[in-house]
């Protein structure tokens, strides 16, 4: 008998699709990992993804599925819907084997649970957890999604306020909040301000994908730095290995060099030490079109950096407005400049804003309202078999 049949604490199969590190896959690890002394999570990742490793290294199983996501190219349309019930079969053995009772899907998109569950006779629970804002998608599938969620899923956790305005007012659905780090490696007893005495750093931390806002950081910065040469501005983020990513990222790269810019303007991959990061810059921006709720946000806050984010659902949350940063309207790129601006030029407002987000999200985001709050969903769900 193997190793996982003798463990006493109950398995949860956690599927993401996240082919690459994303702010969702760090967001459920983040929510796991303090929860390992009560319950095994074993986690189902697409083939290939480059989240194994991470997961790996962290002690984690896990488990290859051929995931199949809807999208506008012909192949995968044709074989989204055998790919699904291949897949929910496979999740239904991958279950047995593993004697989970519960499946923690990390996106309400990916629906190899339902069909899981459904092989299973229905003994197997469903948690769906919601990390898009589903307001900003193509309602058919988002309300098809949305059904199928409210219908089959015994609990719909979603990431803030905002995505839980889009659903059914149930007891079913429930709000969970990301958890905030637990410890910071670079403490600091006071937030250092400025941090360069030369110039004011912009840090935009992202993976390159339309609709993250790097293109309106770009023009916003442009017309703030002709008023403040000072300013600097930095991009890090990945690709995923996409290439329509890549395409972005070069896109904002010739604009840059169209500038002549690239001096002032610079651009990174992947960020290992978020914190880091973080603290080595002044400001932190987030002009994203739309956010369920935004990791990078927090952590912005957590770690004391002076947060300027854009009006586009679950950031509005994380933070006070004019208290612990700047909230512009989304796409508004007048008033993107003219925040930047303020901050840039008022080192004070810089240091009241750090230390009052340091405060807010650490009473916000307490264990109570994020991981263990999940836990007590787990607990109550595992104690129904």
């Amino acid at each position: 008998m193997s190793k996982v049949h003798l463990s006493a604490k109950p398995t949860i199969l956690i599927i993401d699709n996240s082919r690459a590190v994303t702010g969702a896959l760090n967001a459920i690890r983040s929510a796991t990992d303090p929860l390992r002394t009560q319950y095994r999570f074993v986690y189902v990742l697409p083939a290939g993804s480059t989240g194994r490793a991470v997961l790996e290294q962290a002690g984690y199983s896990i488990h290859e599925l051929p995931f199949v996501e809807i999208s506008r190219r012909v192949g995968d349309l044709i074989r989204y819907v055998p790919m699904l019930l291949l897949n929910g079969w496979r999740l239904r053995q991958l279950a047995r084997h593993e004697e989970a009772t519960l499946l923690h899907l990390n996106d309400f998109y990916n629906l190899t649970g339902y069909v899981a569950q459904l092989l299973s006779g229905g003994r197997l629970r469903v948690v769906t957890h919601v990390r898009f804002l589903p307001q900003s998608l193509p309602q058919l599938l988002a309300c098809t999604w949305r059904w199928l969620a409210e219908r089959f899923a015994d609990r719909v956790v979603c990431v803030s306020q905002a995505v839980q305005a889009y659903f059914s007012v149930t007891a079913k659905v429930q709000v969970v909040f990301d958890p905030i780090p637990e410890t910071e490696r670079y403490v600091v007893p006071v937030v250092p301000t400025p941090r360069h005495p030369a110039t004011v750093e912009l840090l935009y931390l992202s993976n390159y994908i339309q609709g993250k806002g790097q293109n309106f950081a770009l023009v916003a910065f442009k017309e703030a730095y002709a008023q403040y040469p000072n300013l600097r501005l930095h991009f890090a983020g990945g690709d995923m290995g996409m290439p329509k990513n890549r395409e972005f990222r070069q896109q904002l790269e010739a604009q840059v060099q169209a500038a002549g810019l690239e001096q002032i303007v610079t651009f990174g991959s992947f960020v290992q030490d978020v914190e880091a990061a973080i603290k080595q810059a002044d400001i932190v921006l987030n002009f994203s079109e739309s956010e369920s709720f935004s990791l990078t946000c927090l952590d912005a806050l957590y770690y004391g950096t002076p947060l300027i984010a854009s009006n586009c659902g679950g950031p509005a949350e994380l933070f006070e407005n004019e208290r612990s940063g700047l909230l512009v309207p989304n796409r508004d790129v007048a008033a993107m400049t003219a925040a930047i601006t303020t901050l840039a030029v008022d080192t004070e407002k810089r240091r009241k804003f750090a230390m009052a987000g340091r405060a807010f999200v650490r009473q916000k985001f307490s264990p109570q309202s994020t991981y263990l709050r999940l836990g007590s969903l787990y607990k109550e769900l595992v104690a129904r078999q």
